[in-house]
């Protein structure tokens, strides 16, 4: 009894694991939906074959195993199609092995595949415990029609009978819990699409009102001034200033706009070899004015190291971090860049000595509309770092302590031109190899 209750186990795990394993790696891979059911249906029949190549019970009489379950699954969950291709598959696999049960084989195959007919397209519009029932009760019924078409046409010997009646206990059995199981891991996966699309819109909903609301605020200053400067007795200097005022807000909108749109479309258009040191020291020249009014003290370390990106991207992500460092100085402090090779990749560290992050603040840092800034941050500024980095398959990694200050490394691909000489060397060596 043992033997036969640790053969259904065997016969179980057959049908278990495709169940399990197959709906996730295809819901990773993300598997175009024609291929998905072509690979089900393969291994519904793979699935078949080792039920009836490793059956429960096997002599000159009956063979005893859990095939139809898979058939029932295959033919119920995927449609007529699925279900007259595994039945082929099982009455062609049988017919390859002796015994008298083909012509039980064949019967029942047939049945299967005509209830699919009826039932493919009705069934999946089922609740999920109304499907589970069903086939536990379709499972049972064949097994029931399975064994009196043996004992009819064929005879049970003695020596299987407790074999047969342990079949027809355990083909139901197994059917629910593999019926249970798959529509467990079905729902797990549709669950799990519904919360990543809650937590886009969301994302969506928290950008857009955020994008909004900072384009709202230079626009309606921009108005504001233009309509001062409708009042006659203002005097030249006052409408130019209020003119200047209204441009410099009109371009805080329009830098809002670039940073949501780089966010939006990061990839690189015009790619391009860059090299480090000058692109940084460009940075440094625009970026000077705004240290010497902030007694920012700025150093660099820099090698000429070359990378591949897009120009003005890479330098707008420098100008946001250099600035954002500014910034965080308030009194005063040192800026410092430095750029070297570490483990095959450009390393390019900005820190400085300002007032930090605490942890809270470093785990929501590049979220759309997180700032720290409390009165001119937009909270698209580290977003729009992070998602050009990321663009040019790159990564970044920030630590910060407050009152001590912030530090932000940025790993880039070094471009093969500028591998280091022993590097070369090395590559020419493994290339003969």
């Amino acid at each position: 009894m043992l033997n036969i209750v640790k053969d259904f186990l065997l016969n179980l795990f057959f049908i278990l694991l495709p169940i399990f394993t197959i709906p996730i790696w295809i819901e990773q891979r993300k598997v175009p939906k024609h291929i998905k059911q072509h690979l089900l249906t393969i291994f519904y029949s793979f699935v078949i074959i080792l039920c009836i190549t490793i059956p429960v019970g096997a002599d000159k009489v009956s063979i005893f195993d859990l095939r139809q379950i898979p058939l029932w699954l295959g033919s119920l969950y995927r449609g007529i199609a699925t279900s007259a291709f595994l039945c082929l598959v099982t009455i062609g696999y049988r017919s390859l092995f002796e015994g008298v049960g083909f012509f039980v084989t064949a019967v029942t195959s047939v049945l299967v595949m005509g209830t699919s007919i009826v039932l493919s397209k009705k069934f999946l519009q089922l609740p999920s415990k109304h499907r589970i029932s069903l086939a536990t009760a379709l499972s049972a019924f064949s097994g029931i029609i399975t064994i009196g078409l043996a004992e009819l046409f064929h005879g049970i010997p003695s020596p299987s009978v407790l074999l047969s009646l342990t079949y027809l206990l355990v083909q139901p059995i197994c059917m629910f819990i593999a019926c249970s199981l798959k529509e467990m891991v079905y729902h797990n996966i549709a669950l799990r699409k519904r919360m990543i699309r809650a937590e886009k819109m969301e994302a969506v909903s928290h950008l857009a009102a955020s994008i909004s609301h900072e384009i709202r605020n230079p626009l309606t200053a921009a108005r504001g001034f233009m309509q001062l400067l409708e009042q006659h007795h203002l005097s030249p200097e006052k409408r130019r200033q209020y003119a200047r005022i209204a441009i410099e807000e009109l371009d805080r909108a329009e830098a809002i706009i670039t940073d949501y749109l780089t966010f939006a479309k990061p990839a690189p258009e015009t790619v391009e070899k860059l090299n480090v040191k000058t692109e940084i020291e460009r940075v440094i020249d625009f970026i000077r004015p705004l240290a010497n009014m902030n007694s920012v003290e700025v150093r660099a370390t820099l090698a000429p190291f070359s990378i591949i990106g897009e120009r003005e991207k890479f330098r707008q992500c420098l100008l946001n971090i250099m600035k954002n460092a500014i910034e965080a100085m308030p009194n005063g402090g040192v800026l410092q860049i430095y750029v070297s090779i570490e483990k095959r990749r450009v390393l390019i560290r900005i820190s400085d000595t300002g007032v930090g992050m605490t942890k809270e603040q470093m785990e929501r840092l590049g979220e759309p509309y997180f700032t720290t800034k409390e009165i001119k941050g937009t909270g698209l500024g580290m977003m729009v770092v992070y998602r050009i980095i990321e663009s040019m398959n790159g990564t970044i990694h920030i630590q910060s302590e407050v009152h001590k200050g912030t530090e932000v490394s940025i790993y880039l691909p070094l471009s093969s031109s500028h591998l280091p000489q022993e590097v070369r060397k090395a590559k020419k060596i493994f290339a003969v190899l």
